[in-house]
């Protein structure tokens, strides 16, 4: 999809295969959810069994087609458990394939003895270095509840697999090319089908989700009228600050991306698909990470005259925005209540303000805090008699604070600034423009989620930790192919 001005599409044999692999396996999902829902004999069901077993078996020849399946995966886990209303925990069935994968990949490697796959990088280090502080804290006396560790403990893990399993997947820049447009393609078919809730209603599982229980009816509820809506993702907060992301990503490709003008257009068109998902969510987090997003944006390439004009554009339509007289648009009017007026006027901040002075003598008095999954609804479920459980933090800083202590905050913190660094660093580094956009797009990205994540759970939620995870592989892998002759070869293109 985004190929330079001079290529030409190619439709190889390995990408039809993968498209067929995928086509494929959403009718084998569709199939067991139809089949569960209509009451098929036993009969029926094992033959749709026989069908997803000789699925896995050709998808354990493919590592890159269980990569691209587990991120699908992902953002339809949500929509699954809707449809089965919570019965079936898919969330957790999708976070444990990386841990599958990473063993497929290992018993391939390992006869070739050719682990060079595995990069020597400042990040993966930091990385290693939380999971083994994760470690330690099984020791904190605070904590009560093995299994809640547990828990908590083997995301760690099948995350940090899931990252050496992108270096492996990212092996020269077709692979982390081919990432992008699948990432972009899935944020655009998530926001149109939040645009559907919105222009033509819930689906009967999502209505059923919804009216199911009176407090997701009014979390979900808008001043004024209407629901928030949520795409095929857990909630409308998750599918707002994912599509903030998004629309910030598919922006800059747009704006900066060495891509052809038919490809542009269908660029413009999604940024404004996404965009739309995004407000129809109702989530005001999600209208700051676009405007940081953009800013950060907007400073790492100011020297660009394009980016100038997107700056002026920008600015003035977030002016009309906020004054053009239109009263009884539910949409807008949640828009502008994210900047008009003060903070403090909000309730939930108000609230959260409260919260976060209760507990900063805690904080204060415990460096490592009250140990794994204690506060919050998991804290209730595995350490209810804990002093943190129960107790609600309403974003991810705030949940770390509390669970693994100020030292645990900082060491998340260190992560999150070496990302953005090398994020920068490489853009400034790197001479080929494309790599370039991909840097951009990745370091500004990133930088959303994680001030989402002040009042969101924007990082740790599913797909965005499915998406986060492959963006830090590029930002490892991606200065690695900006060689001369690559370079040479991009302005022989682009200079014919």
């Amino acid at each position: 999809m985004f190929q330079l001005s001079s290529d030409r599409p190619v439709f190889s044999y390995s990408a039809w295969k993968y498209g067929i692999y995928s086509v494929i396996s959403f009718a084998a999902v569709l199939a067991s959810v139809l089949s569960l829902n209509m009451g098929l004999t036993f009969d029926a069901l094992m033959v749709i069994a026989g069908l997803g077993l000789s699925l896995a078996v050709l998808f354990f020849f493919h590592e890159r087609v269980w990569f691209y399946m587990i991120i699908s995966l992902g953002f339809a886990a949500g929509a699954m458990e809707r449809v089965f209303m919570g019965k079936y925990p898919f969330t957790s069935i999708v976070l444990g394939l990386p841990c599958v994968l990473i063993c497929l990949v290992f018993i391939k490697e390992a006869k070739r003895r050719d682990f060079s796959w595995i990069p020597g990088h400042p990040i993966l280090y930091v990385y290693l270095l939380l999971t083994a502080y994760l470690v330690v804290e099984i020791f904190n006396p605070q904590m009560d509840s093995f299994l809640g560790w547990f828990s908590a403990f083997w995301q760690r893990l099948a995350y940090l697999f899931f990252l050496l399993v992108s270096c492996y997947i990212f092996r020269d820049l077709r692979s982390i090319r081919f990432f992008f447009k699948f990432f972009i393609v899935a944020i655009f078919l998530t926001a149109l089908y939040g645009c559907v809730q919105q222009w033509i209603g819930l689906s009967p599982f999502d209505a059923r989700w919804v009216h199911s229980d009176p407090h997701i009816y009014g979390l979900y509820s808008l001043p004024g009228g209407g629901l928030r809506k949520f795409s095929f993702l857990s909630d409308p907060a998750n599918f707002g600050t994912l599509m903030a992301g998004g629309t910030v990503a598919a922006l800059i490709l747009f704006v900066m991306g060495p891509f052809t003008r038919r490809r542009k257009v269908l660029l413009g068109i999604f940024t404004i698909i996404i965009l739309l998902g995004m407000s129809y969510s109702g989530t005001r987090t999600a209208n700051f990470m676009i405007v940081a997003g953009l800013g950060l944006y907007i400073l790492m390439t100011m020297y660009m005259r394009r980016t100038r004009i997107l700056a002026c554009v920008a600015g003035i339509s977030f002016l009309l925005v906020l004054s053009v007289p239109i009263y009884n648009n539910v949409t807008l009017n949640r828009f502008r209540s994210a900047f008009n007026g003060s903070p403090t006027d909000d309730p939930s901040y108000d609230t959260r303000l409260i919260h976060r002075n209760m507990m900063q003598p805690y904080m204060h008095q415990h460096p490592f805090g009250g140990g794994v999954n204690t506060a919050g609804n998991p804290g209730a479920k595995y350490n209810p008699h804990h002093y943190l459980a129960g107790f609600p933090p309403d974003g991810a800083y705030f949940a770390t604070a509390l669970n693994l202590g100020w030292v645990g905050l900082i060491l998340d913190c260190t992560f999150f600034f070496l990302i953005l660094f090398y994020g920068v660093h490489y853009f400034y580094k790197c001479q080929n423009k494309e790599i370039k956009t991909y840097y951009a797009v990745a370091a500004v990205f990133l930088f959303s989620l994680f001030l989402g994540s002040y009042a969101q759970f924007t990082i740790t939620s599913v797909p965005q930790s499915l998406i986060f995870i492959p963006f830090i592989a590029a930002i490892i892998k991606l200065h690695t192919f900006d060689t001369p002759e690559l370079s040479k070869n991009l302005q022989k293109s682009q200079n014919p």
